[in-house]
């Protein structure tokens, strides 16, 4: 409903027969002219007592006594009529009738007031009429002005009454006091007109805004429900992507222990040949795995940031080493500019980041090559990696930073990942208060800018402590995993290593077989069976031991609840597949008090070795 749909025509003159309004209107100006009534009845008894106290003087005193009497009998008449109603809910048009005619009886008695100075009254009362009716009908504007008809109806009640009586009293002056009683009734009704069209337009206006403010609250509504809908969805999403990274984790495990006993063992050219696709789909899969968890933890907020000043070129070999031979073997040049610039930052945080964007540019760059290069600005420094592959639009800079979006991929070839890198490698940014930057133009290739802080000063020189020759013979260690297969598989590494493995399954079947011995190291996966956790395990383990034993939980859970929960066991999270070198490390990091000499980043761990533990 518009303003102008809410708002009758307004009539030239205040006699001019009027349409009712609209209902939502008319409502409303029944309500108002309803609360209104109380107080107008009180101040029109006030004002009959002093008539008394006026016409006293110039009519008989018993008569006027009467008409307040009668006044006072239709005041508590209408009084009454007032508290029957209920005007949001009887038909609308039926309380306006009602108003109507309390508005008539109030005009009627004040009317009257003109016969009973007109016939017990001298000819100076009718002037005194007069003066009383005028100013009651001017103070009853105020009442009636919410409804235009009740007020009319009034006044002409009221100022009929005092017409008669001037037009039968006769005299000299009877003809000007006729004309300035009509010129008084047109005035107060032209009055009463605007009052009542502002009326209407403000009870307009408040209409209209309180249909926008329920479209509004139905649109708030909608959003806080489509919100919802999202957040549900992303919740599934993460959901499904714990629980199918989970299950197909362990499979993993068994595959690559599988395709390591083969690749030991003799085989025919062809056999190798397979062997080799078998290990290239086997690396495919857990290279999205591991994607899927580095996303995962960045959405479970257990990626902290530790800045540290560290030389970059050692990260650029790194690099180097890692992904030259994927190059070479797609006949692509891999160049590395040398360096001597420090950079402060979190060293295994810049790694991933470089470690997507080089992916991403060997993966889509089809001839040509991929330079990697590391440039001074200031007190920033930039880390580059440019491509000469197919480059991007303009339009899609802003859309591939976006989860699971990828250009060039209808078909969906998971040898082309996941679409989660550049999404990941914004998360990582934001995560060390940094910003990447994307330069490209269509079939000349592309630029990825990872921006640092500079490091001014001096470097420690220290070289990391090696872990290689660590003898861990005699070490006790107590392996907990509801899968056989990967007990089996944990107890032969360890073995291999001089270690003593008890396996378990359950915290209640590791406290049958330790019985009294404290072993020196607790291993044990994260999700068990029975909604058992790795937490769970480790606290009965060290409430009944009573020492706080040192402990590794593996999980290739990616549910970001439990990796936050994982991270709260006081415990060494590693995320599977864990390479054979990765599980060493952290052995001998435990159980010798010295930190590990390389924390490399989920990508790196999971592939930087072939050999992978159970």
């Amino acid at each position: 409903m518009t303003l102008s749909e809410a708002l009758p025509l307004i009539p030239r003159w205040p006699w001019t027969r009027r349409r009712w309004e609209r209902d939502e209107v008319l409502r409303e100006q029944v309500t108002l002219l309803r609360q209104n009534f109380p107080m107008t009845l009180l101040a029109s008894l006030a004002t009959a007592l002093g008539t008394l106290w006026v016409m006293a003087r110039v009519a008989d005193t018993q008569v006027v006594s009467i008409w307040l009497v009668s006044h006072a009998l239709v005041v508590i008449g209408v009084y009454a009529t007032l508290r029957g109603m209920a005007p949001q809910r009887d038909p609308v048009l039926h309380s306006a009738r009602k108003l109507m005619a309390c508005m008539a009886a109030m005009g009627l008695s004040w009317g009257s007031l003109g016969y009973v100075v007109l016939y017990w009254g001298t000819p100076e009362s009718v002037i005194y009429a007069i003066g009383i009716v005028s100013t009651v009908s001017s103070g009853a504007l105020g009442l009636g002005a919410p409804l235009y008809r009740a007020y009319i109806t009034y006044l002409t009640c009221a100022v009929g009454g005092i017409f008669v009586a001037v037009a039968m009293s006769g005299g000299p002056a009877m003809w000007p006091a006729l004309f300035l009683v009509l010129v008084y009734y047109a005035l107060t009704g032209l009055q009463a007109s605007t009052g009542d069209t502002a009326t209407r337009r403000s009870i307009a206006l408040k209409l209209e805004n309180e249909r926008l403010v329920a479209e509004l609250r139905a649109e708030s509504h909608r959003a806080l429900a489509a919100q919802a809908e999202a957040e549900r969805a992303d919740r599934d999403k993460s959901r499904f992507l714990a629980a199918a990274s989970h299950d197909l984790r362990q499979p993993l495990h068994a595959m690559g222990l599988f395709l390591e006993t083969l690749q030991r063992s003799p085989m025919s050219p062809h056999q190798l040949t397979v062997l080799g696709h078998a290990q290239a789909a086997s690396g495919a899969a857990v290279e999205m795995l591991t994607t899927l968890l580095d996303y995962s933890r960045l959405e479970a907020g257990v990626v902290k940031m530790r800045p540290a000043a560290f030389a970059v070129q050692p990260l650029l070999t790194a690099l180097e080493q890692e992904f030259g031979v994927q190059a070479d073997n797609c006949g692509l040049v891999y160049r590395t500019h040398e360096t001597s610039t420090a950079a402060h930052a979190d060293r295994s945080l810049v790694m991933l980041v470089m470690h997507n964007f080089i992916s991403n540019a060997l993966r889509y760059t089809a001839r040509g090559g991929v330079l990697i290069a590391c440039r001074r600005r200031g007190r920033r420094i930039a880390l580059e990696v440019w491509d000469t592959g197919a480059g991007i639009p303009q339009s899609q800079w802003e859309n591939i930073f976006q989860e699971f979006h990828q250009l060039g991929n209808p078909e969906r070839d998971r040898r082309k990942g996941l679409g989660l890198g550049l999404a990941i490698v914004k998360r990582l940014a934001r995560e060390m208060g940094t910003s990447v930057e994307l330069s490209s133009r269509p079939g000349r290739g592309s630029v990825f800018r990872l921006w640092l802080d500079a490091w001014q000063g001096a470097l420690e020189d220290e070289a990391p402590p090696s872990f290689n020759h660590f003898d861990l013979t005699g070490l006790h260690v107590l392996a907990i995993d509801d899968d056989e297969s990967v007990r089996l598989g944990m107890q032969a590494l360890l073995q291999s290593w001089g270690c003593h493995c008890t396996t378990a399954e359950s915290s209640a079947d590791a406290l049958e077989h330790i019985e009294d011995s404290t072993p020196d190291l607790i291993i044990t996966d994260f999700r068990l069976r029975h909604e058992e956790t790795g937490k769970q395990v480790l606290q009965a383990l060290r409430a009944y031991l009573g020492v706080s034993v040192p402990a590794i939980i593996m999980t290739g859970d990616t549910s970001p609840q439990r990796l936050r929960d994982a991270q709260t066991t006081s415990a060494l999270l590693l995320h599977k597949p864990v390479s054979t070198g990765q599980l060493r490390d952290a052995i001998v990091q435990l159980v010798s008090g010295t930190p590990s000499p390389t924390e490399a980043p989920p990508t790196e761990a999971a592939t930087a070795s072939g050999e992978e533990a159970p």
